[in-house]
């Protein structure tokens, strides 16, 4: 059995939860989920993911942590993590993190680094780079789908200071692209924020900029054009989507149509 792309919700993505849904399908046209980061707690998202198509926690074959940051894996998810016995997948440097928010020790799966491959659901393959992030990094993951001569492929990559090369290889040859936008310059250096958080977003280790992010998109789809592209994790108070659009309308006119 072989699972297939179906599509991808976003459920949350911001300071307030983190969390998303693959939907795919199976030989026998059954829905199968695989959840990235559980920011949003047990029963807000299976709320908001019954307002854009549903969801079954049985059907659920594969959970991604990006990180231990509460807005990615809320501490409320511990009891339901023992319940259900979903597989978590994270890297390994992050497990004990995860442990003291409550997933159970069984449940902890690693996820390869260093350009290293693991299937993590039948014909879903899934491989990453630690990207710059607080003290501990964040998982930059692309997941390949079906067979190697004939798949298709997603890169996720949010809270990273910067995008390294090793971040960049993931992402490259991605069919659709999934990466933080989440500050503009301008809005961020004159907000109210104290200097040592201004400090902390910008300084490489904290989140990407609106110019950083398509930045990085345009040398990828310089070498392979996504079908799509999604920004994650745009400020409430430094960003704005009609900042961003502005942005992608001038500098990537020919991809601005696939955002």
């Amino acid at each position: 059995m072989t699972l297939l792309p179906h599509s991808l919700r976003i459920l949350g993505s911001g300071s307030s939860g983190n969390a998303a849904i693959i939907d795919l399908t199976d030989g026998g046209g059954r829905r199968r989920h695989i959840l990235i980061d559980l920011g949003l707690g047990p029963r807000t998202l299976p709320t908001r993911a019954d307002l854009s198509g549903g969801f079954e926690p049985d059907a659920v074959v594969a959970v991604l942590i990006t990180h231990g940051d509460q807005d990615h894996l809320r501490p409320s998810w511990s009891r339901s993590l023992h319940a259900t016995e979903w597989p978590v997948h994270a890297l390994p440097s992050h497990h004990p993190a995860l442990a003291r928010t409550g997933v159970p020790a069984a449940s902890l799966r690693p996820l390869p680094d260093h350009g290293r491959e693991i299937e993590i659901a039948p014909g879903v393959v899934a491989t990453t780079a630690i990207a710059p992030h607080d003290d501990h990094g964040t998982a930059t993951i692309r997941l390949r789908f079906g067979r190697a001569d004939d798949s298709t492929s997603l890169g996720w990559a949010t809270d990273l200071g910067r995008v390294t090369p090793a971040v960049e290889s993931v992402l490259d040859g991605c069919d659709v692209i999934a990466i933080e936008s989440n500050y503009d310059p301008h809005l961020q250096s004159t907000s109210p924020r104290p200097p040592f958080l201004k400090q902390r977003i910008t300084g490489g280790h904290g989140h990407l900029s609106n110019d950083e992010s398509i930045d990085a998109v345009l040398r990828l789809a310089g070498r392979h054009e996504p079908t799509a592209i999604t920004l994650l994790h745009l400020s409430r108070d430094c960003n704005h989507p009609d900042i961003v659009d502005a942005l992608w309308r001038t500098k990537a006119p020919d991809l601005h149509r696939r955002l």
